[in-house]
């Protein structure tokens, strides 16, 4: 079963994925033609993502767990998808410069730190706040929860839900010369990372 409505037209292939809402932890997989970790879910075209041989966990109990052989999760309540098998993987026409931005979010009960990936030259607050899509990639995330330790973890990639974030900074670098304040970055030539 594939939640995009692309049979016959695209590659569909399984994907394990890992879905963080503010109550639960829903891992399995979905069937998708997309291989970056946020069009996932900004290409979904229903409300609900498909999450074939589902785990449920739920943040306060995190021993207990359902099972189920497909769970319907609600879009707009993921705050974060992880698809560590997409990890590094991009479309090559797809490239274009960009540059790390080291970034903290709190989209409780998740705090976030990683680097956001932005256009060369443009400020990081413009580039991750002004864009149509909903969800966009950070990358070597340590994602932290006070409320519920279990869910620590390094995540080497992220779709991450921007508008549901209820505080957004910008880590300062050695590397910044701005002289703005804000983290400007390293530039990587032709680096892909989901943007």
């Amino acid at each position: 079963m594939s939640s995009f409505g692309m049979d016959g037209f695209a590659s569909i292939e399984a994907v394990d994925v890992e879905l963080y809402t503010a109550a639960y932890r829903v891992s399995g997989t979905v069937h998708t033609p997309f291989r970056r970790v946020a069009e996932i879910l900004n290409q979904l075209p229903g409300a609900h993502l498909t999450v074939e041989s589902a785990t449920i966990e739920e943040h306060a109990a995190p021993e207990v767990r359902a099972r189920a052989s497909s769970a319907l999760v609600t879009v707009d309540e993921v705050l974060v998808l992880i698809a560590p098998g997409l990890a590094g993987e991009g479309r090559a026409e797809m490239r274009i410069q960009k540059q790390a931005a080291r970034t903290r979010m709190s989209i409780p009960p998740l705090h976030l730190e990683g680097a956001v990936h932005v256009p060369v030259g443009s400020h990081p607050a413009d580039a991750l706040l002004n864009v149509p899509e909903r969800f966009f990639p950070m990358t070597d995330v340590a994602l932290t929860s006070p409320a519920h330790p279990s869910l620590d973890r390094q995540v080497p990639i992220m779709a991450v839900r921007r508008d549901r974030a209820h505080i957004v900074t910008f880590v300062e670098t050695e590397d910044d010369d701005s002289g703005d304040g804000e983290a400007g970055g390293t530039p990587m030539a032709e680096e892909n990372s989901e943007g």
